[in-house]
């Protein structure tokens, strides 16, 4: 009995070694990235109960009452002990001088209280709420989300913004200045007025980032085309191809909202050792013509057609296996979304089924409505895959950062939106 106990005791010893040893392993992203595989669709969105809510930016009027809200699942039997704490970041997302004192009311150190647990689904998992507190000062934040007050046991980080309309935002979509690519990709204008801030060199103290449909990836910082100081007007229509965004392709998608039958695209949905499993239509390079679809811009939102009430603890999750028939690729192809938050990684990548001639990528998924794409690194393929059209729909976020002389971080000053081609 001895040595039984003695070796629970060192296996013990062990496996909460390993785990305090991994914790500190975790170099903190700044970036939204989960750093367990048990935490599972993590989203970050404005208040509200319209379905359009589910899906928009991680953007917030400093002065609206109404907050941002974190909801993530952690797939395990019991709760656990998460923490919240921000991080007030300048405009190219590396972390402000400002002390948390500066930017946050209350303690830098906040308790996720808000939690259910699943009801019914095949896998269990706790369902995860906190509210955003109030915030003093504009600019980009990270929200980092860790266990038991240890800063170091990070789970996630999260992007958001707060904005003042200090400065005023005006923007279009154009086609391209480019002559070979007026087919294929947008043109974004901007024009900023700043009279409500007082800066002696504008060119210096404003920075204007666009964003294409929520993705890091796809982001610009303009270039200065016209100052008018006596106006306090800047305009940036760069005629160049600098201003430009492939248009892309409307986003591939699929109803995952029940699994007693088959949803939109959808190919197969069966049981496995009582566990869902849908296998998706299979999938194939885009036409050279431009196909009219609604879309999400590549989000996504969580529903289940056949639960109660309350989707965010009834629906299941599922094994969900998506297959693209192409020809092999020399780089390797990439499922891409906001599920994944369109990181180009191992666990994104497809792999190849010779047998089949298509790649193939299976994924643990919620249920929902879902967007993706498929990407490649060799510029042929991508453009053969999805193709970009000047038509497509995408939503553009015009962001100004100001920074004074001597301020500590960028502040958030100004704020648009463009959805081109809007058919909602």
């Amino acid at each position: 009995m001895y040595r039984l106990f003695k070796a629970l005791f060192i296996t013990n010893l062990l496996f909460f070694s390993a785990l305090r040893l991994s914790a500190q392993k975790k170099d903190l992203i700044y970036d939204n990235h989960a750093y367990e595989p048990s935490i599972q669709s993590i989203q970050l969105l404005p208040q509200g109960n319209g379905i359009t809510d589910r899906f928009a930016p991680s953007v917030k009027n400093i002065q609206d009452r109404a907050n941002l809200v974190l909801e993530f699942d952690d797939l395990a039997e019991d709760a656990d002990y998460y923490f919240v704490r921000f991080i007030h970041c300048n405009a190219d997302w590396t972390p402000s001088d400002l002390r948390p004192g500066m930017f946050v009311q209350g303690f830098n150190e906040f308790e996720v209280t808000d939690f259910e647990f699943s009801s019914e689904s095949k896998i269990n998992y706790v369902h995860y709420k906190f509210p955003l507190p109030t915030f003093k000062k504009t600019g980009n934040y990270l929200a980092v989300v860790y266990r038991d007050r240890n800063k170091k046991d990070l789970i996630l980080s999260r992007r958001f913004m707060i904005y003042e309309n200090k400065a005023l935002v005006g923007a279009r979509v154009l086609r391209s200045s480019d002559v070979s690519n007026r087919m294929t990709h947008q043109r974004v204008e901007a024009t900023v007025n700043y009279g409500g801030v007082r800066t002696p060199d504008p060119r210096r103290d404003f920075k204007v980032v666009v964003r294409q449909n929520q993705r890091a990836d796809q982001e610009k910082t303009l270039e200065v085309t016209f100052l008018d100081e006596n106006q306090s007007v800047m305009r940036y229509q760069n005629m160049g191809a600098e201003n430009d965004f492939p248009g892309g392709n409307e986003f591939r998608f699929f109803d995952l909202s029940t699994i007693n039958a088959s949803g939109r695209n959808v190919g197969n949905v069966y049981f496995e050792d009582n566990r869902p499993i849908a296998k998706l239509m299979t999938d194939k390079i885009r036409r050279e013509g431009y196909f009219q679809n609604l879309d999400l811009n590549g989000q996504f939102y969580i529903r289940d057609s056949e639960g109660g009430t309350n989707t965010a603890t009834s629906a299941e999750y599922v094994q969900t296996q998506f297959t693209l028939e192409m020809p092999k690729s020399r780089t390797g192809i990439y499922l891409l979304g906001a599920f994944n938050g369109w990181r180009k990684n191992e666990a994104s990548r497809m792999t190849y089924d010779e047998e089949s001639g298509s790649y193939q990528h299976q994924l643990l998924l919620k249920q929902g409505w879902y967007n993706y794409m498929y990407w490649s690194a060799d510029p042929l393929d991508e453009q053969e895959i999805e193709r970009n059209f000047f038509e497509t729909e995408n939503l553009y976020e015009v962001f100004v950062y100001f920074r004074a002389m001597g301020s500590r971080g960028d502040e958030l000053i100004g704020y648009g939106r463009v959805n081109y081609n809007n058919r909602r």
